[in-house]
């Protein structure tokens, strides 16, 4: 177990021990934003390829920088070297960018992974 890990334990319990039957009364996160809930994707077939459109955002916009609308994948793909998981964009892996927003209603606007797509069969799943 981490240090962190323990030492949230412990505060925990400290809390709790402290103020018996009371609520924690930091919220939790949800665990999907409504956003997210409200978008209406069609459904994921797992025989087909599919990926989605998120908005990638950088904490200083610049124009050498991979903003704009990208194919993230439903489910891993590997093709030859190129080897994705699920939630990867197709251009590149989603540690490699500072953030993806999702953007069900919106178009893919980065050409890499427009042409990756075709070149792959990929289905890109937009709103309803």
């Amino acid at each position: 177990m981490s240090d962190f890990q323990s030492m949230f334990e412990a505060m925990t319990k400290a809390y709790e021990r402290d103020h018996p039957g009371e609520p924690d009364p930091v919220p939790r996160p949800p665990s999907a934003t409504p956003y997210t809930e409200a978008r209406q994707l069609p459904p994921v077939d797992p025989d087909v390829l599919s990926a989605h459109v998120r908005t990638a955002y950088h904490l200083r916009q610049g124009p050498n920088m991979a903003n704009g609308e990208h194919a993230v994948l439903d489910q891993p793909l590997s093709s030859g070297r190129l080897n994705r998981a699920a939630g990867d964009a197709l251009c590149k892996p989603q540690e490699k960018f500072w953030g993806l927003y999702e953007s069900p209603d919106r178009n893919v606007s980065c050409l890499r992974c427009l042409t990756m797509a075709e070149r792959h069969g990929i289905t890109i799943r937009t709103a309803l």
